[in-house]
């Protein structure tokens, strides 16, 4: 056998563990400031340390992970939930997708109707969950994650698209966060969104670039009141 065939199972091993690892970080079941122990991890996965390492690699250079130490003391750990961190991850993907809806903003009319249709369908199904009792957190995150991408794949090019993909990750456990947190604010989050659709829609690019932009500052700001009243984790 080939190299490049023993090379194509390494990937998958090392997909599958990057994802079941970012999963369990996100979700809060690995909680900020846990150690993350090779040989614990790879026993609970079933697999080797090869891929588990590659993948927390990976996952600290997304942010996920904090590595202290070195050699033979390295030790490795979830990165903590903070306030100035939520404001300044927050703050980048705004200023990111701003870009991308100042962009689609300025689309030909016709592609800029079938977004903004896109757009309202799938924000009045957010809607739709904030009105349940309790809301589903899982179907509001799904929903608002498939909003923002709607748009800035529409108006980003190849290289702000480059950016947004591997920032957007470094917001998804505040993300996770804050529809969990903050399951009230879900109604509030859609009426900014009629914002930036409105935006959109009326071809002002301006506007669209701002409603984004304020979308994301607002939800920081609630983020911080939900962090203070829970307490910053990970930092001690």
């Amino acid at each position: 056998m080939n190299a490049r065939a023993l090379a194509v199972p390494r990937r998958e091993f090392v997909g599958e563990a990057y994802e079941r690892l970012r999963n369990l970080i996100v979700q809060g079941q690995l909680g900020p400031g846990m150690r993350l122990i090779e040989t614990e991890l790879a026993e609970q996965f079933g697999m080797s340390r090869t891929p588990l390492r590659t993948a927390m690699y990976l996952l600290h250079q997304e942010g996920y992970v904090e590595v202290a130490g070195e050699g033979r003391h390295l030790r490795l750990s979830v990165a903590p939930l903070t306030q100035e961190d939520a404001t300044e991850v927050f703050g980048i993907v705004g200023e990111i997708e701003g870009l991308a809806a100042q962009r689609a903003a300025a689309l030909a009319p016709a592609r800029r109707s079938a977004l903004v249709t896109q757009l309202r369908a799938i924000n009045l199904s957010m809607r739709a969950v904030a009105t349940q009792r309790p809301p589903d957190p899982a179907a509001t995150i799904r929903l608002d994650g498939e909003f923002h991408r709607t748009y800035v794949e529409a108006g980003a090019g190849r290289r702000l698209l480059g950016f947004f993909n591997s920032l957007k990750p470094q917001a998804d456990r505040y993300i996770y966060l804050y529809y969990t947190t903050l399951t009230t604010e879900i109604i509030v989050s859609t009426q900014e969104h009629d914002l930036i659709v409105g935006a959109i829609g009326s071809g002002d690019a301006a506007a669209a670039q701002r409603a984004v932009q304020t979308n994301w500052r607002n939800a920081a700001v609630r983020l911080a009141k939900s962090i203070a009243a829970l307490g910053e984790r990970g930092v001690w």
